[in-house]
């Protein structure tokens, strides 16, 4: 029975603790003939032979067919060390049996049961809990044909995770085995963890696992899963391992990048900076620090940094995108949004003088633009800025680069949620999470937002998450300078403030007749000026609302963090430590006689310079301070501002409306010509009403918003809010957003009445 027993523990089926079926308990004839506690004690024996065979069994599948390569590692360790130890023990318990040894082995070679039970008492806590490890890593329930995209199955970082749990026990085998198989896949993911940050490749093998993968919405763009990260990689680290494969494999995917750097002489290659990236990465084992493993990756970015990147992606061209973000995107050239509306209004007015061009059964779809004309309308903007300057002023390279990367396109409203940048994968903790409102189908009547082509080496610096945020606040930005001028333009037109044509020269009025007919209109004028005088009223205080908060968002937020940021950026503070360790890290070629001077003055202006991945994350959180002061980030304001363009729209062309009533009607009156296929006096009637209508409206949208200003006053006094943006500077100590003067300032501007008066003039502000 002794050999039964081993070889039933070494993984092998027997009768002895094998129940048939349909019976309850062992009904062997070898179990029969035992007493019940012998019986007893076999059966524990029973269950470690059990277990062992399940344990093998399923490890040896998760080993051939999991998709992970940490969990195949793991499994593989199991096998190999845990089970393999348990098989030692096995042969060293027979061994001691044949060499009849006194531990084992009583008087008249006898073996004990309680012998053989306790020598594999400490085994059963072990194999349940490694039983316990292969059915986290994969159920056992788990089809053979759906191992490899079964949702059940556990990922690489969720396998390390709970290793590092499970070693806080109190039982030392346990926590021995625990801290076991953590290092052994805690290795595996620094495998691939090595293979990306040294070459700039996914894994060949386990990618799916990895937490860095492709971006099917973009060639040559990569993404961090966090769900597949372990907890002891901080996102910020995370970020950092980001940049660095995606800048070697930029470096390796295109031509132009590796003749860009072959062509400059106090540059190295990737190559060459590999053992330098080694020896870093080397410095971090299992089990892994955070601390050690984010010292690691700064020290690789800088490395990589200081000697290829700031010759691939130089100060200069990131100066020139930002010029060309500011002055388009963020409306800081005024001539811009002028020409840009102005050529859209005029395309719409276009297609509704013109509307029999379009098939009657297309309905609607025939007067919005398309997509070639909407591009033709940014064509025409940049034509006319072309012409604003001068012959003798120098080329203005910075509209070409604009006329060569930027255009119209126009947005899907079934696959696109305006205002939502934040939703970014790789950097949902830094950039803002925008109102869900849409401000760009206002210019052109059908969704369109202004884009940047991303170009290469452009996109180590800029994501497609931080051009919407651009997007969306150039659509912000253009509806209220739209709306002010749209408002403004009623005054530009005297036909509709004054009386036109003028009254009759003396000789006219002279006569009883003449008399009576500048009687009956000044009467008349006079009517129309006292019904109109609300109108102008309620317009006048939207202008003042709408230019006072168009100064405050263009001037005091938009232009002063602009140029705080753009100095930091062509500016950079000496940093000792920043120094020394971009001396440590920077590539030293052997020296040579008199080579000792120039590497020292090669190393000096490079720690003056931010690399891109600061310059990228400093963008990221200029991009959210901006957004936090233009209010964007508030839930109701960007609502009810929206509200306010549709009513003011409405309001501007009821006006128009009425104007081209009043004209109809006094060449009736005046003149005689009389259309019998309108009536004139009926419109009036209901296009006045509609009018006071659209005036109450908007004029209530002007209390609605004054009020959400008072409350978010109120919502941001001291440091409230702001805890998030500082978060990002405090962290990493070099650029902290300028904290531009707040809603109060606004509000100052704004609120020149009183509660008296708004009672006595509840149709103003």
């Amino acid at each position: 029975m002794l050999h039964e027993i081993l070889l039933s523990l070494s993984g092998h089926p027997s009768a002895l603790f094998d129940a048939q079926p349909g019976h309850s308990h062992v009904t062997s004839t070898p179990i029969a003939l035992l007493s019940p506690p012998e019986a007893e004690l076999l059966s524990s024996l029973g269950h470690l032979s059990r277990l062992h065979r399940r344990t093998r069994d399923h490890v040896t599948r998760i080993a051939a067919s999991h998709p992970s390569t940490v969990c195949r590692a793991v499994a593989a360790a199991i096998t190999s060390y845990h089970l393999d130890k348990f098989q030692r023990q096995i042969l060293d318990v027979e061994s001691r049996i044949l060499k009849q040894d006194a531990s084992t082995v009583g008087a008249y070679n006898i073996v004990p049961l309680a012998g053989i039970v306790g020598e594999f008492s400490e085994w059963v806590r072990l194999m349940e809990w490694l039983w316990d490890i292969s059915s986290f890593i994969m159920s056992p329930e788990v089809p053979k044909k759906a191992e490899q995209t079964d949702q059940r199955a556990s990922s690489g970082a969720g396998l390390i995770d709970k290793l590092r749990t499970e070693s806080q026990t109190g039982y030392p085998d346990l926590e021995e085995a625990a801290l076991h198989l953590g290092t052994v896949a805690e290795t595996s993911w620094l495998r691939q963890l090595s293979t990306w940050l040294l070459y700039g490749r996914l894994p060949s093998f386990g990618a799916t696992d990895f937490f860095i993968g492709d971006d099917h919405d973009e060639d040559l763009s990569f993404a961090v899963n966090h769900k597949l990260l372990p907890k002891y990689v901080t996102r910020q680290t995370a970020a950092s391992i980001l940049f660095i494969g995606k800048s070697l494999n930029q470096i390796r995917s295109l031509p132009s990048s590796s003749s860009t750097l072959s062509g400059s002489s106090s540059t190295v290659s990737e190559l060459e900076l590999l053992p330098v990236h080694v020896r870093h990465l080397s410095e971090v084992t299992a089990p892994i620090s955070s601390a050690k493993l984010s010292e690691a990756v700064a020290n690789i970015r800088l490395s990589l940094s200081r000697n290829l990147l700031q010759h691939l992606l130089p100060r200069d061209k990131i100066v020139e995108i930002l010029t060309v973000l500011h002055q388009f995107f963020l409306l800081g050239r005024g001539e811009f949004p002028m020409a840009l509306i102005a050529e859209a209004d005029e395309r719409i007015h276009s297609r509704h003088r013109n509307p029999l061009q379009t098939k009657s059964s297309q309905g609607i779809q025939g007067i919005l633009l398309k997509e070639a004309e909407i591009n033709h309308t940014l064509a025409r903007s940049f034509s006319v800025l072309s012409t604003l300057s001068g012959e003798d002023d120098h080329t203005d390279d910075i509209l070409d680069v604009a006329m060569d990367i930027l255009h119209l396109s126009v947005q899907d409203r079934a696959s696109h949620r305006p205002g939502t940048p934040g939703r970014a994968r790789d950097s949902a903790a830094i950039l803002p999470q925008i109102a869900i409102v849409a401000f760009d189908d206002l210019l052109l009547a059908v969704p369109t937002s202004l884009t940047m082509d991303i170009r290469s080496p452009l996109d180590l610096f800029m994501t497609k998450a931080d051009l919407d945020v651009y997007s969306a606040i150039n659509a912000y930005l253009l509806a209220l300078r739209r709306a002010h001028l749209h408002i403004v333009q009623l005054w530009r037109q005297s036909s509709i403030r004054r009386v036109h044509p003028g009254p009759p020269d003396y000789r006219y009025s002279n006569s009883p007749h003449g008399m009576a007919v500048l009687g009956r209109r000044r009467e008349r004028n006079n009517t129309r000026t006292r019904y109109l005088r609300p109108v102008w009223a309620t317009c006048a205080a939207a202008i003042f609302f709408l230019s006072e908060s168009e100064a405050y968002f263009q001037g005091e937020v938009v232009q002063e963090s602009f140029r705080h940021f753009l100095h930091w950026v062509e500016h950079p503070e000496r940093d000792s430590s920043t120094t020394s360790t971009s001396t440590s890290t920077n590539l030293e070629p052997q020296p040579s006689s008199g080579s000792t001077r120039s590497q020292q003055s090669t190393i000096t202006p490079e720690a003056q310079h931010h690399d891109p991945e600061a310059l990228s994350l400093a963008h990221r959180h200029f991009l959210t301070s901006v957004t936090y002061s233009l209010l964007l980030t508030d839930p109701s304001f960007p609502r009810t501002l929206r509200t306010l363009f549709t009513h003011v729209d409405e309001l501007v062309a009821y006006i128009t409306r009425l104007q081209t009533i009043h004209q109809n009607l006094d060449l009736e009156e005046d003149e005689g010509f009389e259309d019998f296929s309108h009536n004139y006096k009926q419109e009036e009637k209901d296009v006045s009403l509609e009018l006071d209508r659209a005036r109450r409206r908007l004029d209530s949208d002007l209390k609605a918003l004054m009020e959400r200003l008072r409350e978010i006053d109120s919502e941001r006094v001291g440091t409230g809010g702001w805890e998030a943006i500082r978060e990002y500077g405090s962290v990493e100590g070099r650029y902290e957003p300028l904290r531009v003067g707040g809603v109060d300032r606004l509000l100052m501007k704004l609120d020149w009445g009183g509660e008296d008066e708004e009672e006595e003039n509840e149709d103003l502000i």
